[in-house]
């Protein structure tokens, strides 16, 4: 008896760590308003604030770390403001990073899941297992498309949605590339970045401006790791230098970063602690992450590669 009750109890337990949970939101471009509120309430459902990144009640926030496997539901609402149109497409997200699993079909129940998330599961779908993965190296080769320049709008955001219900089989396509490089940006992205949220949000109104992704924009979400791994470190200096990357003040700081990637034990930030895996995603190198030199908050690696540039580098230091 004893025996039998034994391999049940781990038969549960193999069970239940295979076993993905998901909290499920939506991101309604039906308008500005609702497409900020969309995010903020993101925001505020899995993150923690930083009390010393925080001013009139905007915040940088850090993520709670979770077991792996779990993920968030996005669903994509309002894409024609005038009707319940275009409401199949649910976005996946690993919860811990916000990084895009990939995309339901709602219509067939089908999930397309980039190659590069097999630990991700959801239930009670037909799930697709792609050939292709998640990096942006990969989406722009196939899309044959370059971040910077690359523009998006209500009509594209509409056509993409098109594209990916129209996506049949295992290889992303040069659309339905395109399409995620989109969706990418003004969901996952806008979510870590306030200043990509505003620089899409106009786009949603009357006037329907097209939104551009800068080199800026850019050099952001390819140093998210970096970023986090130094912001919780800021205790109000005047800048801080993170590879091309410079925030000059507080405000700098809060209108770029909204979402950081949990780079630190629960000692010291007041969140849940953080697993080994996502201090790699985090680019934790050596025993210093920042320096302080003349009250500016200098990434340790940045700060390294300037001193190795001498003497360009200690004039770049002293200005």
């Amino acid at each position: 008896m004893r025996h039998i009750l034994l391999k049940l109890v781990l038969f549960f337990c193999v069970c239940l760590s295979s076993v993905s949970y998901a909290d499920e939101f939506t991101v309604d471009f039906s308008s500005q308003k609702s497409y900020v509120d969309s995010l903020n309430s993101i925001r505020s459902a899995i993150t923690t604030p930083l009390g010393n990144i925080s001013q009139g009640g905007v915040s940088v926030s850090v993520i709670n770390h979770v077991p792996g496997g779990n993920y968030i539901s996005l669903n994509v609402r309002g894409l024609d403001p005038y009707s319940e149109r275009f409401n199949h497409l649910r976005l996946i997200m690993e919860r811990n990073n916000l990084y895009v699993a990939g995309f339901i079909n709602t219509e067939t129940n089908t999930f397309y899941r980039f190659s590069d998330f097999s630990h991700i599961s959801v239930p009670d779908v037909i799930t697709v297992s792609m050939t292709t993965d998640s990096s942006y190296s990969s989406l722009q080769r196939i899309a044959d498309l370059e971040r910077t320049g690359m523009q998006i709008g209500r009509h594209s955001l509409v056509g993409s949605y098109l594209d990916l219900m129209e996506f049949r089989g295992r290889s992303m396509t040069r659309a339905s590339s395109r399409a995620m490089l989109r969706f990418v940006t003004v969901i996952a992205e806008a979510l870590r970045f306030r200043q990509i949220q505003r620089g899409f949000r106009p786009a949603l109104s009357e006037a329907s401006p097209l939104y551009t992704m800068t080199a800026q924009d850019v050099d952001l979400t390819l140093n998210w790791g970096r970023i986090s791994n130094v912001l919780p470190e800021y205790r109000g200096e005047e800048g801080v230098r993170i590879g091309r990357i410079s925030f000059n003040s507080l405000s700098a700081i809060l209108g770029s970063v909204a979402v950081i990637l949990n780079c630190h034990s629960t000692g010291s930030y007041s969140v849940r602690s953080v697993s080994q895996k996502q201090k790699t995603e985090c680019q934790i190198v050596g025993d210093r992450t920042s320096i302080k030199v003349n009250n500016v908050l200098w990434e340790a690696n940045t700060i390294a590669a300037l001193l190795n540039r001498k003497p360009q580098g200690l004039t770049e230091l002293n200005q």
